[in-house]
């Protein structure tokens, strides 16, 4: 007598279940790790756009709020955003100085998680070598979180 050979439909359902609460428990994790990187990148970028502002500083006397006038080339296209002229990525909007809105200093460089001002945006200010993170959200705040900043007020950290 042959006998057939196989799996059986419990045995299938158990992987199945199994391989669903491993994706459950891994899945947010993944999600943060990828928007971190994408934060890290976009902090760098800033940083970046600091630096040149002030080199652009030490030559004109004051900051400008045109990318294009920097020595440095920021990706993304060009766009205005609340008549700023900014670049714009897949994920991020850079700016070279917008107006402060929750922030008390000057921004020389910003760079905003689009859509703008719903998660988080980057900032750094005339006034220090540090960059600053404001969030809107949870997850924002998170991200804030993950520099190894300290909260200064409000919903605001100082990053390094």
């Amino acid at each position: 007598m042959c006998q057939k050979r196989g799996f059986t439909l419990i045995e299938l359902l158990v992987v199945v279940l199994i391989i669903g609460i491993l994706s459950a428990v891994a899945l947010p994790q993944y999600t943060k790790a990828v928007e971190k990187s994408r934060a890290a990148e976009a902090f760098t970028i800033v940083r970046a756009i600091r630096d040149a502002q002030k080199a652009y500083y030490m030559a004109n006397g004051s900051y400008t709020n045109d990318l294009n006038n920097l020595d440095i080339t920021v990706p993304g296209t060009d766009n205005m955003y609340n008549t700023v002229p900014r670049k714009e990525t897949k994920w991020f909007s850079f700016a070279a100085a917008v107006p402060a809105v929750s922030i008390q200093e000057t921004i020389i460089a910003a760079g905003n998680r689009l859509p703008v001002d719903t998660s988080y945006f980057l900032v750094a200010v005339a006034e220090s070598d540090s960059c600053l993170c404001r969030y809107y959200t949870a997850k924002g705040e998170d991200v804030c979180k993950s520099f190894g900043g300290k909260k200064l007020y409000g919903s605001v950290y100082s990053v390094n």
